[in-house]
């Protein structure tokens, strides 16, 4: 199965970071998080990946072209301010009967053989990948009285992160105007349409999971990559 990863986006709450580089570029620890999946990617023995590109699609190439040597590589660009929904509409062509979307500014360690497996022995035409992250916030219900009938501290809340497998077919249900919808609506009202159909399954992630929107959680994103491969290295040393 293909992997399409998702580089076209600008990045706007990095502020001044992305003013120069695509979010994908950004560097965690001295690597781009698009250089450190596509080298998870080709561990796993993963080859062919689709690049969807858009915002400085340019340095996006030279940084893939890179493994030029190590991977099959196809580039699909809907331009600058085309959405997500939109991006992988337009690459739809390039993948086979499934697609293993995944979203170039998010990294995990995921078993991605093994989500294929579940999805396969899945009856929807949509896999989204979730996992389970605490809520900064407390969480509220409130009545038309404007009185609190729930409350709950911090939940910890199942969510969508990124990672999902497709159907060709399923694209077939989007009318066009959920296709050119901005920024990820398109993508959400898809999804809700395979819902209200029964033709969206999950898979839950349990393990490493980092992604970062602003330049407060891209510092956080880098320490927990760096001790997550100090623990792993750890590891591998004992297990010797």
């Amino acid at each position: 199965m293909k992997i399409m990863i998702m580089c076209g986006g600008r990045g706007r709450r990095l502020g001044h970071l992305t003013d120069e580089l695509p979010k994908p570029l950004i560097t965690l620890n001295n690597k781009t998080i698009l250089e450190i999946k596509l080298e998870e990617y080709i561990n796993q023995g993963f080859k062919d990946i689709i690049i969807c590109l858009g915002y400085k699609s340019r340095l996006i190439r030279e940084v893939v072209g890179k493994y030029s040597r190590r991977i099959n590589i196809e580039y699909s660009d809907s331009g600058e301010n085309a959405g997500i929904l939109k991006r992988i509409y337009d690459a739809r062509h390039l993948f086979d009967e499934h697609v293993l979307v995944t979203y170039g500014d998010t990294y995990t360690n995921m078993d991605l053989n093994e989500l294929i497996d579940t999805h396969a022995k899945g009856d929807t035409d949509a896999t989204i990948v979730t996992a389970s992250i605490q809520n900064p916030f407390g969480l509220l219900e409130i009545n038309s009285d404007n009185k609190v009938t729930f409350f709950k501290e911090k939940p910890i809340l199942p969510y969508y992160i990124g990672y999902a497998i497709l159907s060709k077919k399923a694209l077939d249900f989007v009318p066009q105007k959920v296709v050119e919808m901005p920024d990820g609506e398109g993508l959400v009202t898809f999804y809700k349409i395979l819902i209200a159909m029964e033709n969206l399954g999950a898979y839950i992630h349990k393990g490493l999971q980092i992604t970062f929107n602003t330049p407060e959680e891209l510092k956080v994103a880098e320490k927990e990559l760096m001790q997550f491969y100090t623990t792993t290295e750890e590891y591998h040393n004992n297990e010797k």
